[in-house]
């Protein structure tokens, strides 16, 4: 009877955590009305797991253990679906680029500016971004990069610089 307690607890948990990232994560990202329709959902299991957990009439420390390894597991979860879910947008500055990351851009359609003759800009979303930045990273091991979670206007978006 114990274990099917400590795994409802523990499965329960990893939901109802991984709903609060990802509406923590959908809020910063300014969404309004899904973020407060994952909140009633959210708390409506967190009541439930919490009582449970409570009326339990046994004292073993694995009901904590159980309570808080869903907790740590509903994190990680929480923030893959919000990895995987919302777009994220990146500034790349890479300062001491050379020709061979320039004809690297061209080749996959990257758009890019080149702001001075030492600072060129481009935008990823968070697909692109390990992909491309790996691969400049190649080219020269002189090449400083900076990366810059931004939130993007209209007129860039519109005009297709996100891959």
């Amino acid at each position: 009877m114990l274990i099917f307690i400590l795994l409802k607890i523990f499965f329960a948990r990893i939901i109802d955590v991984s709903l609060g990232t990802f509406r923590t994560m959908l809020t910063v990202n300014q969404r309004k009305y899904l973020p407060a329709l994952i909140a009633f959902f959210e708390v409506m299991i967190w009541f439930y797991v919490a009582k449970e957990a409570l009326l339990v009439d046994n004292n073993s420390i694995l009901i904590p253990i159980s309570y808080s390894l869903g907790y740590a597991t509903g994190t990680f979860i929480g923030l893959l679906i919000s990895n995987r879910f919302i777009k994220y947008h990146y500034e790349v500055k890479i300062i001491n680029y050379n020709l061979k990351q320039i004809n690297y851009l061209k080749i996959n359609r990257i758009k890019y500016y080149i702001i001075d003759k030492n600072v060129l800009i481009l935008f990823l979303n968070n697909d692109s971004l390990k992909k491309y930045i790996k691969t400049i990273n190649t080219f020269s091991n002189r090449s400083i990069i900076f990366i810059n979670k931004v939130k993007l206007n209209n007129n860039l978006h519109s005009n297709n610089i996100m891959l």
